[in-house]
């Protein structure tokens, strides 16, 4: 039910952005797109995801959990194909920690890395938009922009102590224990655990840390480029002061992948700039187009992987009949 609202206000912000917008300025818009900066854009786009792959493996790495790269990265491509669609990235991130569990140990910590991963994630970006908040909300004298911003920051924070807190994870086990549901707080618990030992380890938490300002500032670049393949002729200080409100906005679970919530931020915020709403629209469904294509990139990674997996237990059958008839 909730998946349904979701969508039906997903498709409602977006039936009202396109009945707001004539559709012969967006097509214009789409039309006089650069493409060699839409490439750009595309191949930064790709390096930030390997970037972000990374961030989660270097916590594997200071856990002793020898896992190449190459594997992070591909479970992270494919988990963008099964993911895409889901109704927030936290349902993309399940599906990431699962695929890529199976090739650990202990399962947990690919969970517990990409957990952390995120929280760092969030946080630099909540950090970004309340420094940004600041300004934007003196220029638009609305001050209660900036109480929106530290509120949802606030509302994280908490969501985060809750989490983690030994008392609420006290309490979770004694309700489960009720409902005869006992052997998941063991789970629970090995996944608390293994964000606290991952949060201990200095060095990696440090490297999270750079590399988390360093994805978060490539992604404004990278909508920078495209904005300038739409023609925006904006400087790129202002997308340093709407994209972390935008992110922030659209990290809300209020809508489908964020659908409708992103355009419609996008065209309020940058309209602020003097944007035309068709290109602020267009800049949002070019974004959304990246992701798609990830996401594509991603299926046929995967498909390619169940074929390699698929020849090599062929190749190992065979051999076995081999020696056997030999």
């Amino acid at each position: 039910m909730k998946l349904l609202l979701k969508a039906l206000l997903s498709l409602a912000v977006m039936a009202l952005l396109l009945w707001q917008i004539e559709l012969a300025p967006l097509l214009a818009a789409f039309a006089a797109t650069k493409l060699e900066l839409s490439l750009l854009a595309f191949a930064l786009f790709l390096f930030q995801q390997v970037v972000v792959a990374y961030a989660w493996h270097i916590l594997l790495v200071g856990q002793n959990r020898n896992l190449p790269l190459r594997k992070t990265v591909e479970v992270h491509f494919i988990g963008s194909f099964f993911g895409t669609f889901l109704p927030s990235s936290v349902g993309m991130d399940v599906i990431r920690a699962y695929r890529l569990g199976r090739y650990l140990e202990r399962g947990v910590d690919s969970a517990s890395a990409m957990f952390v991963t995120r929280v760092v994630g969030f946080l630099v970006n909540f950090l970004l938009a309340l420094l940004v908040a600041i300004p934007v909300s003196r220029t638009l004298g609305n001050p209660s922009l900036f109480g929106f911003v530290l509120l949802l920051t606030a509302i994280f924070i908490a969501c985060v102590w809750i989490v983690l807190n030994e008392k609420m994870l006290g309490l979770m086990k004694a309700v489960l224990a009720r409902f005869k549901l006992a052997s998941i707080t063991d789970k629970i618990a090995g996944f608390r655990a293994g964000i606290m030992s991952m949060a201990r380890d200095r060095r990696a938490m440090f490297n999270l840390i750079a590399l988390s300002f360093f994805y978060q500032t490539l992604g404004i670049v990278i909508i920078y480029v495209l904005g300038r393949a739409l023609g925006i002729e904006l400087s790129i200080w202002h997308y340093f002061i709407y994209i972390p409100l935008i992110t922030t906005i659209t990290v809300l679970p209020i809508s489908l992948a964020g659908i409708g919530i992103r355009e419609g931020a996008f065209v309020f915020f940058f309209a602020q700039a003097g944007v035309a709403q068709a290109q602020a629209l267009s800049l949002s469904l070019l974004l959304f187009a990246q992701t798609l294509a990830l996401a594509l990139l991603g299926g046929v990674w995967y498909l390619l992987a169940r074929e390699q997996s698929a020849n090599a237990i062929s190749n190992a059958t065979q051999l076995e009949q081999i020696t056997q008839s030999a």
